[in-house]
């Protein structure tokens, strides 16, 4: 894992380092440190069933994609995805056919990854289903009840739960906002 991201101006920053331990400073405070720190998709299982719906739907046989435009769903589990537009991409089964295996989820659009404790928004993303990993990218924006994250590219790995962001505004920044709660006496 890459702990240092690029910058020409600056050297490397320490962006996966830093970004983690704001975040566990602002949880500490707000008294929710593990909750926040990994996603409630922690040991999320790929191997769930995968419902979509949507307006349309087109197959591409020979190519083992189907793809699904406009108000686009995804459910899995405690998951839930909504797009535009997704390319599912299938396994080919015996005899070239589609079968019910998919690999990868790629969305476009409007999308929005939930889960019970946070939503992530963004233009595209990718779910990697033999990896476990999704990937979002393009104005990402991670909500929980304790604040508000935003980044150029977030990773979310299922197996682990650990969300890692990257910068935006072409700065290699990461921005949040978190709440502080009352003192308690």
């Amino acid at each position: 894992m890459t702990y240092f991201t690029p910058n020409s101006r600056n050297g490397f920053l320490l962006v996966k380092i830093v970004v983690p331990a704001l975040l566990a400073l602002a949880l500490m405070l707000s008294g929710s440190l593990a909750r926040a720190q990994i996603s409630a998709l922690k040991d999320h299982d790929v191997k769930e069933p995968v419902d979509i719906s949507a307006d349309k739907l087109e197959v591409r046989q020979k190519e083992n994609i189907a793809v699904f435009v406009g108000n686009v769903k995804v459910v899995q589990g405690d998951m839930t995805m909504n797009s535009d537009r997704i390319n599912v991409y299938y396994e080919a089964g015996e005899d070239k056919e589609l079968s019910s295996s998919i690999t990868r989820l790629d969305a476009s659009g409007n999308v929005t990854v939930k889960s019970p404790t946070e939503e992530i928004s963004s233009s595209w993303a990718v779910y990697d289903l033999s990896e476990g990993i999704i990937t979002l990218g393009d104005r990402v924006v991670l909500k929980t009840e304790d604040g508000e994250l935003h980044g150029k590219k977030l990773r979310l790995n299922l197996d682990t739960g650990v969300i890692s962001i990257e910068g935006q505004d072409g700065k290699d920044r990461v921005k949040g906002q978190f709440t502080v709660p009352d003192k308690q006496d």
